[in-house]
């Protein structure tokens, strides 16, 4: 997707984090991966499954980013600096922005 090719080109990583999938199994990285790919026709970024999160399942459902079945993280590369989150999927309160419209939320937060 042209907005995955903008956001990398301005230094940022993309980290997506499924915490379920839509049977409400916890999130893998393959399944991550493939939600992904389906539904938001994407083949960039970084794919976490909070099924498989050390040192126990579960850390990215218990942070203040999750309302429910998952988000996406941008961190810009040279430090790791978590620079937003928007959270996806079906429950009330998610956001679920368009590429477009993250892109610009991105470079307003780092002023491009």
């Amino acid at each position: 997707m042209q907005e995955e090719e903008t956001i990398i080109g301005l230094g940022i990583q993309i980290v997506w984090v499924l915490e379920q999938d839509s049977r409400l199994r916890p999130g893998t990285a393959t399944s991550c991966r493939q939600v992904i790919g389906r539904q938001l026709g994407s083949d960039q970024g970084l794919c976490v499954g909070d099924g498989q999160t050390e040192p126990m399942a579960g850390v990215f459902d218990a942070s203040p980013f999750s309302i429910r079945r998952g988000f996406d993280m941008l961190v810009r590369r040279s430090d790791m600096r978590i620079l937003y989150t928007t959270s996806h999927g079906t429950p009330a309160g998610n956001q679920n922005l368009t590429g477009p419209q993250l892109v610009a939320e991105l470079r307003r937060i780092i002023g491009r």
